[in-house]
């Protein structure tokens, strides 16, 4: 007994001290500024392509959802477009980018967002 409680204890002590954590610390719903900055292209739209794909594959419309729905961007909280506005953004002028599920969309700007939502928010002036 008093040894499998020393060999845990030394199992979680090794993990701590390198620095191991059991959550990635890296969300993959949210392109940070600085993430937009290592990425070639001068707009939105490639960065997400670039950086978060599945982005763009969740902006089409599926054959569950045969309806003319559209994933809906916002730009500081103001509806701006979809997917394709992206491409009127330079990357440059972004703090940053967050992908919202269809449920998660709803929960934040309001019904009417099948495909989710992409919400930019800009540098400050």
């Amino acid at each position: 007994m008093l040894v499998a409680a020393t060999l845990l204890s030394a199992c979680s002590s090794s993990n701590a001290s390198r620095g191991q954590n059991p959550t990635p610390n890296h969300d993959t719903d949210i392109i940070t500024a600085e993430e937009l900055a290592k990425t070639a292209g001068s707009t939105v739209y490639d960065a997400v392509r670039q950086l978060r794909p599945a982005w763009e594959m969740r902006a089409r419309n599926t054959t569950v959802v045969r309806t003319q729905a559209q994933l809906i961007v916002y730009v500081d909280g103001t509806a701006y477009g979809g997917f394709d506005s992206l491409r009127l953004l330079k990357w440059s002028s972004v703090a940053s980018v967050r992908y919202y599920s269809p449920g998660s969309a709803e929960a934040r700007f309001g019904s009417g967002h099948l495909l989710g939502a992409i919400e930019v928010k800009t540098l400050p002036h």
